[in-house]
């Protein structure tokens, strides 16, 4: 079949796959189909996918992407939630045996082996597909993302921008921002802008519990304009009687309490977790962090 050879090649096939299919793209699954040949070529240039790699695709849908990512990896897995594009991409792609079709949320299913990603995201899953990403090994991933939120990635500490995901991404990888998409080149129109993100998985990365360190940015993050003093002392006297006795203790010699939570940087949100942890003990600790998850 080869990749698309043009934009209008792309449209016929969305427009007559819909009629086919008798449906209406769901705005609830976030499908906004992609139609422009160069903006999918660019990004499987992008993952420099050769004859070795294994891909994700979340999303498949209509399987635009799909057809030119499986022309050159060793193996596809595409994810769909869309029981309807799931039994179109199994005719759609039967000619590609790389190539196999998951059903279900990408969220909540287990995602296989892979070494690259390339998808054009549903924006409502971002965030946490985001993270469960982060959580496996892979070389690189060539993401799209709403325009507003991957510029989180990118934001730095004390600005508008800068979030929980600013801090966890940054952690765990290297991003860098590669083309910026016109709502124009989707079907039908999103009303937001969009952008391609490349996400490499550092190497290294601070010496700490990445999951516990998680939960504690979570914490720390839904109050992100108040100090450090008064977000740690209002958690605290949530799970303890002896609030002013453990005010004491614990707020002793404790590193950036008259800074505002999102002025800090990754290094220093790091040195005050291992501070606070060291000091709290495990038993409180667990009682503290244990508040992210409700």
């Amino acid at each position: 079949m080869g990749c698309w050879d043009s934009s209008s090649a792309i449209k016929k096939h969305v427009f007559d796959s819909l009629k086919k299919l008798n449906i209406s793209p769901s705005k609830h699954k976030g499908q906004n189909f992609l139609i422009d040949s160069n903006i999918i070529q660019y990004q499987v240039k992008q993952a420099e996918i050769n004859h070795n790699d294994t891909v994700l695709e979340i999303g498949g849908g209509l399987g635009n992407l799909s057809r030119c990512l499986a022309e050159e990896a060793k193996k596809l897995f595409i994810i769909e939630v869309d029981r309807r594009m799931v039994s179109f991409l199994q005719e759609f792609m039967s000619c590609y045996s790389n190539t196999e079709i998951l059903q279900g949320d990408a969220v909540k299913t287990e995602l296989p082996s892979f070494t690259k990603c390339v998808s054009n995201l549903p924006y409502q899953i971002s965030s946490p597909i985001t993270f469960k990403l982060l959580e496996h090994d892979f070389e690189i991933a060539i993401l799209m993302y709403q325009k507003e939120f991957a510029q989180r990635f990118f934001a730095s500490p004390g600005t508008r921008d800068y979030s929980r995901i600013s801090v966890m991404m940054n952690l765990k990888a290297s991003c860098k921002y590669l083309k910026t998409v016109n709502p124009s080149l989707f079907f039908p129109k999103p009303q937001v802008f969009s952008s391609i993100v490349s996400v490499k998985k550092k190497e290294k990365s601070l010496d700490i519990d990445h999951n516990d360190f998680g939960q504690f940015i979570t914490l720390l993050f839904t109050q992100r304009k108040k100090t450090v003093r008064n977000v740690l002392v209002n958690l605290i006297k949530r799970k303890s009687k002896q609030s002013i006795l453990i005010d004491y203790v614990v707020m002793d010699n404790l590193p950036h309490l008259e800074r505002r939570i999102f002025s800090l940087t990754i290094d220093e949100l790091a040195d005050l977790y291992s501070v606070l942890k060291a000091k709290l003990g495990e038993d409180l600790w667990s009682a503290m962090t244990s508040l992210s998850t409700r």
